[in-house]
C-alpha cells in the first residue's frame, strides 16, 4: 500500500511540475521582425516592377486609359464623383457607335 501511495505522490508531483520553456530573446524578436519587412518590401518592389513593365508593353492610348481610370478609382474611393464638374458641364458627351443595320 505504501508502495501505491509512493507511486502515486511521485507521479502527481511530476505532472504538477511546471515545464521548463524557452522563450525567444527580444534580440530574436526584432531580427525576425526586421526579416519579415524586408521580405515586404522586397514583394511590393517585385510587384512594382511588373506593373512598370506591364505598362509599358502597352500602346500610348492604352497607358493614359489606365491612368485615366486608376484616378476614377480613386475619386470613387474617397466618395466623389469619377469626373469634376466641370468636366461634366463643359465637355461633350461621347457617343456610341452605332452598326449600319443590313
Amino acid at each position: 500500500m505504501k508502495r501505491h501511495i509512493l507511486i502515486f505522490c511521485f507521479l502527481f508531483f511530476l505532472l504538477n511540475f511546471p515545464q521548463i520553456s524557452f522563450s525567444q530573446d527580444s534580440k530574436e524578436r526584432q531580427a525576425v521582425k526586421e526579416l519579415n519587412k524586408q521580405k515586404e518590401k522586397s514583394q511590393e518592389e517585385v510587384e512594382k516592377e511588373l506593373v512598370r513593365r506591364h505598362l509599358k508593353m502597352q500602346k500610348k492610348e492604352t497607358r493614359k486609359r489606365i491612368k485615366r481610370s486608376l484616378r476614377e478609382a480613386e475619386r470613387r474611393k474617397k466618395g466623389r464623383h469619377p469626373q469634376p464638374w466641370w468636366d461634366r458641364w463643359f465637355n461633350r458627351k461621347q457617343q456610341k457607335k452605332r452598326r449600319k443595320r443590313i
